[in-house]
Order: C-alpha cells, then structure tokens, then sequence
C-alpha cells in the first residue's frame, strides 16, 4: 500500500511540473558613460557609475531604468578584479544583478542577487557584452548586452 501512495504521488508531482518556469531574458542596457580609469605602473583602476534604461529583446520584463555601479582593477595579462551591481527598476518593482567583468575577453557574468515587488525571490544568470562606445545626441554611450535565464516565483 505505501509503495502504491509513493507512486501516485511521484506520478502526480511529474505531472504538475514545476511551480515557476526558467524563461530566457535578452536585454539591452543602454547608458551615458560615466566611468573613470586611472593607469598605474601595472594595472588601471576602473570606477563607473552610469545610469540608463534598459530596452527588452525577450522575456518576462517590460523596458525600464538601469543604474549600474562597479569598479576593480585591470592587469595587463588581462586579468580583472572588477565587478559591480546593476538595478533595474520596472515601475515600483526593482531587480538587482550582480556582475563580473570577463578575464582575458571573455563575456562578463551576471547573477540576480535581490528582487523587490513582483520580482521578489527572483533568481537567474548569464552573460553579458559590452558594445562599442557611440555618441549620441553629442553624448557618449555604451549598450551592454545581457542574456541568461530567470526564474520570478509566481509567474
């Protein structure tokens, strides 16, 4: 009789399936470049501070604000220390990933840490790019490009 229950319920968990599915998040952030780096004799300390929007390509999200926030140092073997946080804030809902610069030109990493709102428990990762410096409006910009997996409970 216990052997019968187990089956059912394994045979009833199976069939549920999962109570939040992973989805794929594209993204792409897009901010005036506030940042600063200062050359030493064997590395090049790196601060920035840049606030933007984030535009969705796919996934559970609507467009929204960015604010990104890191710094570290970078050796000349290309190697790297700097890491950071960005918040994203989708109305009165934020998102906080950290994140990793690449070693030796690689992608950086990403991780969501922290979620507010309807993004309360939300966990993810992937990777992210950094797209050439353009000007516009006579202003210098940067788009970083995000992609990964999330999982927000409840959806």
């Amino acid at each position: 009789m216990l052997k019968t229950i187990i089956v059912a319920m394994a045979a009833g968990l199976a069939i549920s399936g999962p109570l939040c599915a992973q989805e794929r998040l594209e993204i792409n952030n897009i901010y005036p470049i506030t940042q600063e780096m200062i050359q030493l004799s064997d590395r090049m300390f790196f601060t920035q501070d840049n606030q933007g929007y984030y535009d969705v390509v796919e996934g559970p999200l609507e467009d929204g604000t960015a604010r990104c926030i890191g710094s570290g140092f970078g050796f000349r073997d290309g190697a790297s220390t700097i890491n950071g946080i960005c918040i994203f804030t989708e109305g009165d809902n934020t998102f906080t990933m950290s994140w990793k610069a690449g070693e030796k030109g690689a992608a950086n990493t990403w991780e969501i840490i922290d979620g507010t709102g309807r993004f309360k428990g939300m966990t993810g990762d992937g990777i992210a790019t950094t797209g050439i410096e353009v000007v516009y409006r006579a202003r210098p910009m940067r788009q970083s490009h995000i992609v990964g997996t999330v999982i927000i409970p409840g959806e």
